[in-house]
């Protein structure tokens, strides 16, 4: 008679054991929080980090780059490298660099830097120079010997707009150069490490023809850069992907994808034994009413189920309770400062998806359920009359 009303009649078992011994709740709910919300706060900073170093790829490096055969210093004849990448579906920008080391000197003072000999209208294609000029113009470059420098660069210098520099370093031809412009991409081993002259330029300083030390390549779509690679590749280039020119990047997104992932799941884990361990003390602790239950008709599948429902509704509530106290966490660590790759302080970088929160609440549920199962099935088995006797 009891069967038509048992999910009611469930429910309000599950109410009443939550409610009764709210210690043992709190314990339960407390530790599935927890996971939850440190799982969360993990994945969101690992997305943040991704989305940085994404970034990096994105806006300011190439995405292919074509460099010298193995022995040789220089690309000859480059120009029917440059048509060939043209030809490639997705290309959005193509960019030769002549680059080479040179010591800046002025008054006093004096900085190894890589002066870079572009064009640019491309180089702005592969790293939106424009956009990050502070003073002058990266065209002014093209105006004859002039150059253009980083914001830390500068300052390390002490030079300003109009002043002129001496560009000299053994084996090349030393060059006054007039600072036409002050660019700041905010990372400090650019801002610090380069500037740019054009192509004329920088072949005067290496006494060098018409050679670039590098063709760069910039996609519409930055995973498309292997199959690019190897198209060139095949026409006898030695053409290399970003994943190859910069296997930190890589490394780094791999490492702490997996290092995540362990965590998450052993904190999930740890948090699924304590639900099972306080489920298991229940059946131990209702023995007496589970038999009263079965004397009533109940069946051992609405036993079951109940104990199963208990465990998931456990779940279910520290899941909720993580996710609030993961997002709260992550809307406070944005404001944690720290020194990215490149030297410069950053907050700490946090990308909230709310996928993830969905996910972990599933999974939490998931594996609260699962954790109750051998409780539940123990409840069910029991033998009425046993049961009963306590």
């Amino acid at each position: 008679m009891l069967n038509g009303f048992i999910p009611a009649f469930e429910l309000s078992v599950v109410s009443r054991h939550i409610t009764y011994r709210k210690w043992r709740t709190f314990l339960s709910v407390g530790a599935v929080a927890l996971a939850v919300g440190i799982s969360i706060v993990f994945i969101s900073i690992q997305n943040g980090f991704s989305d940085f170093l994404f970034d990096i790829v994105f806006r300011f490096l190439p995405h292919v780059t074509v460099s010298p055969v193995e022995g040789e210093s220089y690309l000859h004849l480059y120009h029917s490298i440059v048509d060939a990448a043209w030809t490639l579906p997705g290309v959005l920008g193509v960019s030769p660099t002549l680059a080479a080391t040179a010591t800046l000197a002025y008054k006093d003072k004096a900085e190894n830097v890589v002066m870079a000999g572009i064009d640019p209208e491309q180089a702005d294609k592969i790293s939106s120079i424009r956009k990050y000029m502070v003073e002058g113009n990266i065209e002014s470059i093209l105006g004859g010997k002039r150059i253009v420098m980083g914001d830390a660069l500068a300052k390390k210098l002490k030079v300003k707009l109009g002043d002129t520099v001496q560009a000299k370093f053994p084996d090349a031809v030393p060059v006054n150069l007039l600072v036409s412009g002050i660019f700041s991409f905010g990372y400090k081993q650019v801002d610090e490490g380069f500037a740019y002259v054009s192509l004329e330029t920088a072949r005067q300083f290496l006494d060098e023809g018409d050679v670039v030390t590098s063709i760069d390549i910039k996609l519409e779509d930055a995973f498309l850069a292997e199959a690019t690679a190897g198209e060139l590749r095949a026409r006898g280039y030695n053409a290399k992907d970003w994943q190859q020119l910069y296997p930190d990047i890589v490394r780094t997104l791999a490492f702490e994808k997996t290092q995540n992932a362990i965590t998450m799941l052993l904190l999930m884990i740890i948090a699924t034994f304590g639900i099972a361990s306080i489920m298991n003390m229940l059946v131990a602790e209702k023995t007496r009413e589970i038999g009263m239950l079965m004397a009533m008709s109940t069946t051992p599948a609405s036993i079951r189920r109940l104990f199963l429902l208990e465990s998931g509704t456990l779940g279910l509530m520290g899941a909720i309770l993580g996710c609030a106290i993961g997002f709260l966490a992550c809307l406070q660590l944005r404001g944690v400062q720290m020194q990215d790759t490149m030297g410069q302080t950053m907050n700490l970088p946090i990308a909230i998806n709310p996928m993830d929160f969905i996910v972990f609440t599933i999974l939490a549920v998931l594996l609260s359920t699962i954790a109750g199962y051998y409780p539940a099935r123990k409840a069910s088995l029991l033998d009425p009359v046993i049961a009963l006797k306590g």
